[in-house]
């Protein structure tokens, strides 16, 4: 078992980040301009189909889907600009933190893509957290974003999210693909040709450093048989 916990003091060392994101952004613009092109192709001069039609069904819905990511990433980058500039804050008030969390992974624009990955566990009723909204919003969906990455087609991610006396837990688990594979033997140090997983620890210091914003923590393990676990705390008051 391998951990590391990467975090808001180590964040000046990774101002490739904005780079990063960038270069994920280019690759969605890359696909959705390859999906209208074939949309383009089905329609055009053609009979109309019906397993044309059902081609062109699916085009629009890679469409969606990559739109709403890159509406997701383009957050990112507004949020660590605001780190490197040193500006960003933490606007942390009191939230119904159970019901910001639900009304992420509800959101008719994530939910078909992650809401049966998601469990809650009550283990104490307290309601209110000092949150920043937006943060912890973008927070969640960067780890479920990256677990929809890097894990196996086969085998379905998982996020519990607990609801401790003290403080809220977010635990996802996934079995790593080839992106990831890296994580099997050092988490700190990535091989070269393991772009996307350098690319993807850059993203873990994003998580690490609104979780410390918040008076939390954020770690990362590689298990045994190629799992790999998330861990996010976030305490429910100001320390």
């Amino acid at each position: 078992m391998i951990s590391s916990s990467t975090g808001a003091s180590k964040f000046p060392e990774n101002k490739g980040l904005i780079e990063d994101v960038f270069h994920e952004i280019r690759s969605i613009l890359s696909g959705i301009l390859s999906s209208v092109e074939l949309i383009e192709l089905y329609g055009s001069g053609q009979a109309s189909t019906e397993k044309n039609g059902e081609k062109i069904n699916r085009q629009a819905g890679a469409i969606k889907s990559q739109v709403i990511e890159l509406e997701f990433l383009l957050q990112n980058v507004r949020i660590i600009q605001h780190i490197l500039n040193n500006s960003l804050t933490s606007k942390r008030a009191p939230t119904k933190i159970a019901l910001l969390l639900k009304n992420v992974v509800d959101d008719d624009r994530y939910a078909p893509l992650f809401a049966d990955w998601v469990s809650y566990n009550v283990k104490d009723n307290r309601e209110v957290a000092y949150v920043d909204e937006f943060l912890v919003k973008q927070l969640l969906l960067n780890m479920l974003f990256r677990m929809q990455r890097n894990s196996v087609a086969q085998d379905r991610p998982q996020l519990s999210i607990t609801f401790e006396k003290d403080l809220v837990e977010l635990k996802g688990i996934y079995t790593a693909n080839a992106n990831d594979h890296s994580l099997s033997s050092s988490i700190k140090t990535f091989h070269s040709d393991s772009l996307q997983a350098y690319l993807d620890q850059r993203i873990c210091s994003l998580i690490a450093y609104v979780a410390e914003l918040h008076d939390g923590r954020f770690d990362i393990t590689a298990l045994p048989d190629g799992k790999i676990e998330m861990l996010v705390t976030i305490p429910y008051d100001v320390n």
